[in-house]
Formats: C-alpha cells, structure tokens, sequence
C-alpha cells in the first residue's frame, strides 16, 4: 500500500455514523490512484493524455462498472458513469477531476471523483434504484497544468471550447491538444459531440477540499459553498529609466522597481474595502534589465483579483489600476495596464445549497457557510444547472503540493453530506 495511504488509513478512528460506508472500497480507489503518476518528492504527477493519466482513467472506469454503472468516454476523454434511475431520461450528476497539478497532492480534485463513487453506491445499496438516473463525472484537464486551459472537460461539456483551441494549445514539447487527444486513442474531430444536452441534467453536486485554512482553524467540518470566485488578472508595467546605479543620485532616479514595490504595497489593503470575500494577489513580477548595478527601467507586477460578485471584483479593478497611476504620477514613471483573463464568478444556487445546509445538520456535523477562491468544474456546470459545492478541510490549508492533507473521517464525513444531499435532491426533484 502507498505508505501515505497507509497513515491516511491508520489515523482514523472509527465511527458509527461511518459504518454503512463502503470504507474499504473506498482506500482501495486511493490506494491504487496514488500509486500512480508518484513522483520524487513523494506527490502525483497525472497530465491528461498522459499513460499515468489513461492508467487512472481505466481504473476509474474499471470502478464504475464493478457498482452498476453504465460508462462512457467521450470524444476527449471526458468518463461519464451511470445508474439509470426509474426516470431515465434526467440525472442528477456529481463529479470533479483526477488530473494534478506538477508533484500535486492525494486529495485535490480525485477526493470529488471517488467520493462520488463511494456515495452513489451506499446511497443504492440502502435505496435501491434512485427515482431518478444518477451520474458521476471524472471531467478531463480541469487543472490546465499541460496545455495551460484549465476546466476544459466541463468547458467542452457545456460547449464553450472550440476546433481552434484544441489545435492552438501546446505542451512544453510543442504537442498540441488535438495530438495528445489523439495519441490517447481519443476523436477531437468529434468535438461538437462533446456537448451534453444540460435540459437532461437535474443538477450538479462536487465535494472538494478547501484548499484553504479556514474550515481547520475554525474547528468545522464542512464548508457549505455558496459562491465561486472569478479570477481577474492585470499585468501592470511601470516604465523607468534604466541608469547606473553608482552615478544617479538618489534623488534624480526613475526606478521602476520602486515604483512597482510601493503599488504591490498599497494592493494589500484595498480588496477588505469592497468586500469581506475580496482578495488582491501579486504572484509574478518581471524586472528589466535585471542588473545588480542597473536602476530598473521597467518592471512588470501581474495581478490576480478575485471576488464572488462580479460588480465588487470590477470595482476594485479600477481602484487598483488607480492606485497605480497614481503612484506612477507621483514618481514620474510611465505605466501601462494590460487586461488579461476574466471568469464570471458563479453564485452556487439556493436551493442546492440549502439541501447540502440541511443534509449537514441532519449528520450534527459543524459547517459555514462559504465562498470558494479557487475556480473548480462547479463553477462551469453551474453557469447552465443547479449547482451545490461541499468543502472538507485541508490540514494547514495545504494543497497543490504533497504536503496536501485532509483525515479520512474528514472526506468521510463529507461523503454522508454528498450522499444525503443526493438523496433529498433526488426524492423532491419534479419535473417542469
């Protein structure tokens, strides 16, 4: 057994409220996925269209079949598995993502796919068949860690990827999307086919870790998403003058560097004005010439600003972008603002959300309400159905990274919220 799930394994103490869980199913699918893709510093590299990825895909497919499902790969590797209800012609679907990031951790994304796995089959094991069909989704590349487009399987789902950007994305080794696909045994010629008809989706369910501290250090179990933030991203560009540095006075520089330091300063406080959900982040800077004994003459600062509503995430887009020429004026540089990517941020719906609250205090489990920073394949699917979002906490809020970590009764724990969710959307959904 993979030795980190060997201590996952080992650390949990059991519970009653656990017990009609299929537990060993459950660390086998983990076991088996984390021993793949296992990379030097002890985390899992799976890239899609990659043989570590088929290996895991074929598992996942494997998996389905053994519980009941009926399953289907799509034209670019989407894995659709499902159990046909009484009404066969509507599904409620669950799912997330089992490709990494480089040297990613045991939980991100692949907890969402085998969760659902895990919940479906105790939820008709203890019902029988469901009222309605039920579908678990492991949708392809939500990471974008290979060709740099992330949430593409859910893009592709609900239609918004084209021909173009599938022969437009490279990899490092200058493979295209289209050729990886193809190389994988997939059809991108049949990308149009990818599209699912969303009149035929009940909804959409997806538990995922945080990925943050919040749940952990507020001693909660759950986090109840009520929204998804949309990240925004700036590049600002101060221009200078790139002079000596032993023979320009203090006093008559036009260091960019300066200039761009006192702007990253001043970002830090401007997000808690607008909103308690608002974040500002400088994550890449760029300085030229880049010289121990040159002024900076230019530097570059990307910013990356989120919020749950789209109105505050603008507004404090043109308080940063003035803050900016302001330093600038002040400091007689010159700046230039370039727009990079906008993704609209997704409220989940109300409904949903009140069924996850409600299945939460069913369990006595301690939750809050939250939003989610981080984008996930919820935030696409919701843009079209009902969507619902459950968090379970990160130790440390580590993620991205194998230090990653959540307790086996933690993601348990989530899997009963995720089952009984499923069953009261299931049982009160009526058709229009």
């Amino acid at each position: 057994m993979d030795e980190r799930v060997k201590t996952w394994k080992e650390g949990y103490t059991s519970l009653p409220r656990h017990q009609h869980l299929p537990m060993d199913r459950f660390v086998d699918y983990f076991n088996a996925i984390n021993s793949i893709g296992v990379t030097e510093v002890g985390g899992n590299s799976r890239f899609p269209y990659t043989k570590e990825y088929r290996e895991a895909v074929n598992c996942i497919k494997e998996w389905m079949k053994e519980i009941g499902m009926t399953v289907h790969e799509d034209a670019i590797g989407n894995v659709y598995g499902k159990i046909k209800g009484i009404n066969n012609h509507k599904s409620l679907m669950i799912g997330s993502h089992i490709d990494t990031v480089p040297d990613g951790g045991m939980f991100d994304g692949l907890l969402g796919v085998l969760s659902a796995l895990t919940a479906v089959e105790a939820f008709v094991d203890q019902n029988g068949i469901p009222k309605w069909s039920i579908e678990v989704a492991a949708f392809v590349d939500e990471e974008g860690s290979r060709f740099n487009h992330g949430l593409f399987g859910s893009r592709a789902m609900i239609g918004e990827i084209s021909e173009d950007t599938i022969h437009h994305y490279y990899d490092d080794e200058g493979i295209s999307m289209a050729e990886a696909m193809k190389a994988d045994g997939l059809h991108p010629e049949q990308l149009e086919s990818v599209k699912r008809d969303m009149d035929q989706l009940i909804g959409y369910l997806e538990l995922h870790i945080e990925q943050g501290i919040v749940l952990e250090e507020n001693n909660q179990q759950i986090g109840v998403v009520d929204g998804i933030a949309g990240p925004a991203r700036e590049t600002f560009t101060f221009f200078g003058s790139a002079d000596h540095a032993g023979n320009t006075p203090m006093n008559m520089r036009k260091d960019a560097l300066i200039g761009a330091s006192q702007f990253i300063s001043a970002i830090e406080e401007l997000p808690g004005k607008f909103s308690e959900t608002a974040v500002a982040t400088v994550g890449k800077i760029t300085n030229y010439p880049n010289g121990t004994n040159v002024i900076p003459g230019k530097t570059e600062v990307t910013v990356d600003i989120r919020d749950v509503e789209e109105e505050v995430r603008e507004e404090l887009i043109e308080e940063i972008k003035a803050t900016a020429q302001k330093i600038a004026d002040k400091r007689e540089l010159t700046l230039e603002i370039s727009n990079g990517i906008r993704v609209q941020p997704v409220r989940m719906n109300a409904h949903m959300t009140e069924l996850i609250e409600s299945s939460t205090k069913d369990l006595n489990l301690s939750y809050r309400r939250m939003p989610s920073g981080a984008g996930h394949d919820a935030m696409l699917v919701g843009k079209k159905v009902p969507a619902g979002m459950i968090f379970v906490p990160s130790h440390k809020g580590k993620s991205h990274t194998p230090e990653e970590w959540t307790s086996m009764s933690n993601c348990l724990d989530g899997i009963l919220v995720l089952e009984r969710t499923l069953g009261k959307i299931l049982s009160t959904y009526k058709e229009e």
